[in-house]
């Protein structure tokens, strides 16, 4: 394995014509105004107005003060930010982000995580960092055409983290799709692995033996899907057709995850969206930059139809596994009950948000952080 310092630089050609593009694009006839039919008129072209003037130097001058590194994994190129911590004996903790995200979300919450002496928190309670964009995301190489299923993924983190960069036992902590490959390492890597944090995990409902909470939330799954998943269903079925359209048109794009950021986003007390608007822009330029939009839709494919891609149930990992489950959502997500998720994990801690949402790391960071500290402090005790 080569794992070597690297800078994830954004595509000048790809920057070059964009600004033109957000500025020419053709305009919805829709006068809608609210989200009842997805995207309003205006809040788009407000983003794209923003993300024209967005300063794409800036942003990079802003990813080249990040510590990154590349390395190769059975056969795939892996971009990784890692940061060592500050405190007496940092652990080691890898941090998986899910779509529409990158590990940009990760950012606001990494100084709290490396260097907790330094914002009010107990030095010991230090990690030492490492966020890995999956495959096909970001400045990571693309991954087989099928596809990877979050199985396969935690198999390369555990090559990365183990093998690649030395540590031999390790935490992990994922949200979204993220959440999928870190229940898939505490699954397979019980040995190297000493315990988990999941953040609003997706959970499917087994088919027998449900108890009234899962069959209520069974009820309030299918509801939401019939509402909300169509994103979903087509990232399973026909993801490149979608994708002709998310990788030519900015207006496109930026439509398309923007609003699932502001669906999915918990809301501030002025009722303004949790996830910074820089942030967005940030996200929507490394997306556009890289061409990697096609790619991120491809674990939906995999999970779909790849044998094996979903955890079962009946049979948990050993390993403890702390879940947070964050809310505040302005199209809130039906919550699992904690029941369901005993028959995936062995649960050791269940805390339950009514803010976050379903990007914790850049709504609240704070409150990330200590869930994180908290969880994983018997792994120090216990290692």
């Amino acid at each position: 394995m080569r794992i070597a310092e690297d800078r994830g630089e954004l595509a000048a050609d790809a920057l070059a014509g964009l600004k033109r593009r957000l500025t020419s694009y053709r305009r919805l006839a829709d006068p809608e105004t609210s989200w009842d039919r997805g995207v309003p008129r205006a809040w788009l072209e407000d983003l794209l107005a923003e993300w024209a003037a967005f300063d794409a130097d800036a942003f990079q001058a802003r990813l080249d003060a990040l510590p990154q590194q590349r390395a190769e994994v059975s056969g795939q190129t892996i971009h990784l930010v890692h940061v060592e911590g500050h405190g007496p004996r940092p652990l080691p903790l890898v941090l998986t982000h899910g779509w529409p995200g990158s590990f940009l979300e990760y950012l606001p919450v990494l100084p709290l995580l490396t260097d907790p002496g330094a914002h009010g928190a107990d030095p010991a309670d230090a990690f030492t960092v490492v966020i890995p964009s999956l495959p096909g995301y970001g400045f990571s190489g693309p991954p087989p055409t099928s596809g990877m299923t979050g199985r396969e993924v935690a198999g390369l983190w555990y090559e990365l983290v183990s093998e690649g960069l030395g540590y031999g036992r390790f935490v992990a902590h994922g949200s979204d799709l993220g959440a999928g490959v870190t229940g898939w390492l505490a699954r397979d890597r019980p040995d190297a692995v000493a315990a988990v944090h999941l953040a609003t995990p997706s959970l499917a409902v087994v088919p027998e033996s449900l108890t009234e909470r899962e069959e209520e939330f069974a009820r309030l799954v299918g509801q939401w899907t019939a509402e909300e998943g169509g994103y979903m269903h087509e990232h399973a079925t026909k993801p490149s057709t979608l994708g002709v359209g998310l990788s030519d048109s900015p207006a496109g794009l930026g439509a398309w995850i923007g609003e699932k950021v502001v669906a999915w986003s918990s809301t501030r007390p002025d009722g303004s969206t949790a996830f910074d608007r820089e942030l967005l822009l940030g996200t929507l330029t490394l997306y556009w930059a890289t061409g990697t939009i096609v790619t991120s839709l491809l674990p939906y494919w995999a999970h779909r139809h790849l044998p094996g891609a979903a955890l079962p149930a009946g049979d948990p990992s050993p390993v403890p596994t702390a879940i947070s489950i964050f809310g505040g959502e302005r199209v809130p997500f039906p919550k699992p009950p904690r029941e369901l998720a005993e028959r995936y994990y062995n649960v050791t801690s269940w805390a339950e948000h009514p803010v976050g949402g379903h990007f914790p790391a850049v709504a609240e960071p704070e409150l990330l952080a200590r869930a994180l500290r908290d969880a994983f402090r018997p792994a120090r005790q216990s290692g």
